[in-house]
C-alpha cells in the first residue's frame, strides 16, 4: 500500500514548475498562500436555470472568501467585474488593491456562454497566470444568487490527491456586510461551513480601479 507521503510527491510531481512553484509548493511563496491542498473537491449543487446574461455582468464585491489561489500579496477590496460579449465570450477581471505597493493588482479569466452545462451554473473558467503563459481550466460552480444582491461561488480543480480550491461569497454592493439567509442556506446545502469563511476588509480602496 502507498503511504500518504507518496501519494502527496506524486502529485506534486504532477503539478508542472510554474504550478508548483507559484501555487504553493515553491520555496519562496508566503505560508498562508497554499491553493493546492489535500483533500476531494466537492460535488456541488449549481443553480438551476442559470441566466447568464444577468450574473455575468457588471461588478461583484468579496464579501468572504474560503480558500485563495489567486493572490499571492494579499489586499482589500476584491472585486470581479464580468462582461458577456455578442458572440457569448465571458470576461472576467479579478482585482484587489494591495496596501504595501500602492498598486491594483489584477488577473484575468475567461469562457463562453456555450461551454454552460445542462443549464446550471457550470461551467469552465481558464485563468491566465503568469500574465497568460500559464492558463489554467479551473472548474466553476455558481451555487446560488438572485442576481441583483448576493452569490455563493466554489470553484475546485481536482490534480490527484490535491484539490485547487476557492468559495467567495459575492455582493453587487461593495459595503454590504449582510448574510443573507439564501447564502447560509447555499452554503449548507453545498457542505460549506461559514465558520471558515474569512471576511474581506472593502473600505480605504484606491481610486482608479482597473476595468475590462
Amino acid at each position: 500500500m502507498i503511504s500518504k507521503i507518496t501519494f502527496i510527491f506524486l502529485s506534486v510531481s504532477a503539478l508542472s514548475l510554474s504550478q508548483a512553484f507559484l501555487f504553493g509548493f515553491g520555496p519562496f511563496t508566503p505560508g498562508d498562500y497554499k491553493p493546492w491542498r489535500l483533500g476531494t473537491c466537492l460535488v456541488p449543487t449549481p443553480v438551476k436555470n442559470f441566466q447568464p446574461e444577468k450574473f455575468f455582468k457588471g461588478h461583484w464585491y468579496v464579501q468572504n472568501h474560503c480558500g485563495n489561489f489567486e493572490w499571492i500579496l494579499p489586499g482589500i477590496c476584491p472585486t470581479t467585474e464580468y462582461n458577456v460579449t455578442q458572440d457569448g465570450d465571458i470576461l472576467e477581471l479579478d482585482y484587489h488593491y494591495i496596501p504595501m505597493t500602492g498598486r491594483y493588482k489584477e488577473k484575468r479569466a475567461h469562457s463562453n456562454t456555450k461551454l454552460i452545462k445542462n443549464g446550471e451554473g457550470h461551467l469552465p473558467m481558464t485563468f491566465e497566470f503568469l500574465r497568460g503563459l500559464h492558463p489554467m481550466d479551473v472548474p466553476t460552480f455558481i451555487l446560488g444568487t438572485d442576481y441583483e444582491n448576493w452569490a455563493v461561488v466554489y470553484y475546485c480543480k481536482q490534480q490527484q490527491v490535491l484539490k485547487f480550491e476557492e468559495s467567495l461569497i459575492l455582493t453587487r454592493k461593495r459595503d454590504d456586510e449582510e448574510i443573507w439567509q439564501p447564502v447560509l442556506d447555499t452554503l449548507k446545502l453545498n457542505k460549506l461551513d461559514y465558520r471558515y469563511f474569512k471576511p474581506t476588509v472593502n473600505n480605504g480602496c484606491a481610486p482608479n480601479e482597473p476595468h475590462l
